[in-house]
């Protein structure tokens, strides 16, 4: 009888280690804290569609804009950690945020980065016709006339927000700070005149640029970027601003580690394939493979690379 007993729970522990493993049953959703059409929405999108082998009940893509993208976050880390959600995010979710944000999560360490995707810097663009052909054209005209320039960017709190902040202190100018929904409005509201610049991420902007309606006037990276080679960066015109963008596979706390692995691997190999890499070669996105541990050590010190620039501008919560 005990023979029999022990062999029921030995065969009982075995369906439910089969169970666990046997993920994913059920479609997962990838929640992505931005409107459809952005950076975020359309990379994504690119990735699920790579993906969607590994995850055959689905892989949808559910879009959660608010809170400058942190809202995608906050549903996210009160989510049950059982992989079926995970969200697609900019480092400044995780590290600038929550020190501007009453959110339901604190710090990098409330949810669990699986892996690092791509990282790009946002670019200043103006209309092909505008007769600002250079920064110093723009900074010029704003330092004679204050508040006289208008200037769109994608979300309050989010890193071009912070990049135009930033602009603005080093050039000693004030520009009208002029916050979007999205790129579709901020696109829409440059090229009908109704702002004088907007910053955009390079992979919103490349269509524009290529179609010439569009030129950028300089990049918010350290270096000029792999995709963009033709545009100088803010430091090369004499205003040191470079807060760049990483962009992020993250899971709740308590996500079983082999579900973790799961999807590492899933976005890993997705990432590496021809059709991603041309994707990202194709709009100005440079491939950033981290693991899970060392983009988490990216995102702390972005948290701290951020304090003092937040508490600078007064936006520390």
């Amino acid at each position: 009888m005990k023979s029999l007993l022990a062999t029921i729970l030995t065969a009982c522990a075995a369906t439910a280690v089969l169970a666990q493993d046997a993920y994913p049953t059920r479609p997962v959703t990838a929640l992505v804290g931005y409107l459809p059409g952005g950076a975020a929405d359309l990379v994504m999108r690119r990735l699920a569609a790579i993906m969607t082998p590994k995850f055959p009940a689905g892989l949808i893509v559910d879009n959660k804009p608010g809170v400058g993208g942190s809202l995608a976050v906050s549903t996210l880390a009160k989510a049950k950690p059982d992989g079926y959600q995970f969200a697609f995010v900019p480092n400044s979710n995780l590290a600038l945020s929550p020190q501007v944000n009453q959110l339901s999560y604190k710090s990098p360490d409330d949810v669990v980065p699986v892996i690092n995707i791509v990282s790009f810097s946002p670019v200043m663009l103006v209309p092909t016709d505008s007769p600002y052909k250079t920064l110093l054209d723009l900074i010029q005209v704003a330092r004679k006339s204050p508040e006289s320039l208008s200037v769109g960017f994608p979300g309050v709190t989010t890193l071009s927000h912070l990049n135009l902040l930033e602009l603005q202190r080093a050039a000693d100018v004030k520009f009208i700070n002029v916050a979007q929904k999205g790129w579709g409005e901020g696109g829409s509201q440059l090229l009908g005149g109704h702002i004088t610049a907007a910053i955009a991420q390079p992979i919103e902007a490349v269509p524009y640029l290529k179609a010439g309606k569009m030129r950028a006037i300089g990049s918010f990276s350290e270096t000029r970027q792999s995709g963009l080679p033709d545009v100088p960066t803010m430091k090369e015109q004499g205003e040191p601003v470079d807060f760049g963008v990483r962009y992020l596979l993250i899971v709740p706390k308590g996500t079983p580690a082999s579900v973790v692995k799961y999807i590492h691997d899933a976005a890993k190999a997705a990432m590496e394939t021809p059709e991603f890499m041309k994707f990202a070669a194709d709009n100005a996105l440079d491939i950033a493979y981290q693991d899970g541990n060392s983009a988490q050590e990216a995102a702390w010190a972005d948290y701290r690379k951020y304090t003092p620039v937040l508490k600078q501008n007064g936006l520390l919560k």
